[in-house]
């Protein structure tokens, strides 16, 4: 059966389209793609014309701009996309794939149409829809309020135009590309500077979908200024904000915003990039609209009730992805995105999330929740809640759990402390600070505790350290004491505490790593009544002991419990954690992630550093799941 003209014209345009992609303009010619399609030259040009018609058939046939597309087809039906989102995305689009945006054959009609005439007019008229679709968006971001009068319409024009095209000529030869991030970031840039001093948007876009924005501004006056005016660009609404942390030249600041259904992640994450880094957009919530104190407020009110959902308002309250109440040892240890903190001798509260790590803030207002319920549990008499008074040598201190907000004093702690004593707790004299001041102050499986003294200053650190290489049996312990408040007892009441807590948390085992040199604390240890069995290697005093499974105790003056040692003082039943409730789910009213179980995202973890004590592998509890879900966040590339 004979082809139809449709038919072979078909064929000989799929066939000159290859070949030209393969030998370019001057290398193909009309026999070859005769030949190729299996027509007769003569059939060629009767169908397609001669070479240069031939060409100018295939480009308009063949060749498309994806990007160029999005352009038209937001020109021609607006709906609800501002002009800004969609620049900002086909300029993502042309930087991840600039021969998605020009074709090999249009870049090689735009190199020869300075010799041919020909293609000159071909990709004129090419160029010339291009041109006129950019300019129509130009025009309505300037009839919205987005452009600076000084600023020429046709310049903007011109800029992105020879912009995309230059990509896709350098792209298959430049090795030295910038990041998506800081390419999209500079584009964005690039719109603020061009955009009026005073710019107040024209109300066109219905902005309705909740958004959620975090990352890092400089500490600057203005910056969070520059960060809002780039988000006006695409027409958000800003609902709340919050500074949630600080660094010495930064400070990052919590956003939730509602935005036109076409802005898309992405083109939020572009606009936030322009004015800050380390940026991370997730959805959000309806609830977002919710002030701080007010979710502070009903988080507490509930907990006044029912106190044992306060791992549920923590979670809700820091918006964590999951909650898991866990033994004290077991769980996850405290790192970017994950956040452990001490509610009870016995139990941990771990707090997941990942669309954006845990900061400060964060961690102290979830710190102060679980106080709170504390407080809540000593009006009941609950003596847990409290921790131990005790007198030493001209004074009282009061030793108890460890917070994340005590990371600051436990710093200062240990600069007021000497070089000798440091040494004498970490085996080294380097920068100290490098030791994970979360996890020393609480962040880890095991229990922490802190020594105040009557000014309310810490003055003293202890850890019971989980030690793996014993078996899950055993339990490392190690401290340290101020200076000025060593020789007054402060030692032989906190050593006595952590030996209370490791046996409270069923370990049988005790063992300490003590420089040799270290008298005091050997003579500390040996004085607790505990069998030790030592062993020295390399100037330090490897020392373990069975730990009795019932610890005597006598009760304080003040109510909390207070420990004096193995002896024949009478015995008093060792507490036991309680039973774990069935899983609660997170309220409705707050949307936290689902979080899968086998991965964490987006910050990777930092590898914990031991200050010198030695850690278990995690046995992680079942974590229990906010039912709510939130999409996956989106996070600048570091």
């Amino acid at each position: 059966m004979a082809k139809s003209d449709e038919e072979l014209r078909a064929k000989i345009l799929d066939a000159a389209a290859t070949l030209f992609a393969e030998y370019g303009f001057s290398g193909t010619k009309v026999n070859m793609v005769a030949k190729a399609a299996g027509v007769s030259s003569a059939t060629v040009r009767r169908l397609t014309g001669k070479r240069a018609e031939l060409f100018e058939a295939v480009m308009a046939d063949r060749v498309s701009s994806s990007a160029a597309e999005r352009v038209a087809s937001d020109v021609e039906d607006p709906g609800d996309a501002p002009p800004i989102a969609v620049m900002l995305a086909a300029a993502q689009e042309v930087f991840a794939s600039p021969a998605a945006s020009w074709d090999i054959l249009e870049l090689e009609a735009l190199t020869r149409a300075h010799i041919d005439p020909r293609l000159c007019d071909v990709e004129a008229q090419r160029i010339g829809r291009r041109w006129d679709n950019a300019m129509s968006l130009v025009s309505q971001i300037r009839a919205n309020g987005g452009l600076d009068a000084g600023v020429s319409d046709r310049a903007i024009v011109q800029l992105a135009i020879a912009m995309s095209a230059g990509l896709a000529l350098l792209g298959p030869v430049l090795d030295r590309k910038p990041s998506m991030a800081d390419w999209i970031g500079l584009i964005a840039r690039v719109g603020q500077a061009i955009s009026p001093d005073d710019m107040i948007l024209e109300p066109s876009y219905e902005a309705r979908e909740p958004w959620r924005l975090r990352l890092e501004i400089t500490e600057q006056p203005g910056s969070l200024a520059r960060l809002v005016r780039a988000l006006a660009s695409l027409h958000v609404y800003i609902v709340a904000v919050q500074i949630v942390g600080h660094g010495d030249d930064f400070r990052t600041v919590d956003i939730a915003l509602t935005a036109p259904a076409s802005v898309t992640q992405d083109v939020i994450l572009a606009a936030a990039l322009s004015a800050g880094r380390h940026a991370y957009v997730g959805e959000g919530s309806p609830d977002d609209a919710l002030d701080l104190p007010t979710r502070v407020i009903d988080g507490a009110t509930a907990m006044v009730k029912t106190p044992e959902i306060a791992p549920l308002a923590a979670a809700e309250l820091v918006e964590a992805d999951a909650v898991e109440v866990a033994s004290a040892v077991e769980g996850e240890d405290d790192s970017p995105d994950v956040l452990r903190l001490q509610w009870t001798p016995e139990r941990h509260v771990i707090l997941q999330r990942s669309w954006a790590p845990f900061e400060r803030a964060e961690r102290t207002r979830a710190s102060a929740l679980l106080r709170l319920s504390s407080a809540i549990a000593a009006a009941s008499a609950n003596e847990d809640s409290l921790g131990w008074v005790e007198s030493i040598k001209g004074g009282t201190i009061w030793i108890r759990l460890a917070r994340p907000e005590d990371a600051d004093a436990v710093a200062a702690m240990h600069d007021r402390s000497s070089e000798k004593s440091r040494y004498q707790r970490y085996f080294s004299i380097t920068d100290w600070h490098g030791t994970k001041l979360y996890r020393l102050s609480g962040g880890h499986r095991g229990a922490t505790l802190v020594v105040m003294s009557e000014a309310g200053k810490i003055i003293g650190l202890g850890n019971v350290f989980p030690d793996p290489s014993e078996g899950g049996h055993a339990a490392e312990i190690a401290m340290i004491v101020e200076d000025e408040y060593q020789g007054r007892g402060v030692g032989t009441k906190l050593i006595r505490a952590l030996l209370h807590m490791a046996a409270r948390l069923e370990f049988t085992e005790i063992v300490a790593t003590v420089l040799a040199e270290n008298t005091g604390m050997l003579h500390l240890l040996r004085s607790t009544g505990l069998e030790w069995n030592s062993q020295i290697h390399d100037g330090i005093t490897y020392m373990k002991a069975t730990l009795p499974s019932r610890m005597e105790f006598v009760e304080a003056d003040t109510g909390p419990i207070r420990l004096t040692g193995a002896g024949a003082a009478k015995k008093r039943p060792t507490r036991k954690a309680p039973a774990k409730k069935a899983a609660r789910k997170a309220p409705a009213k707050k949307a936290p992630v689902k979080k899968a179980a086998a991965k964490k995202a987006p910050v990777k973890k930092a590898a914990a550093k031991k200050a010198p004590a030695k850690k278990a592998p995690a046995k992680k509890a079942p974590v229990k799941k906010a039912t709510a879900k939130r999409a996956p966040a989106k996070k600048a590339p570091s």
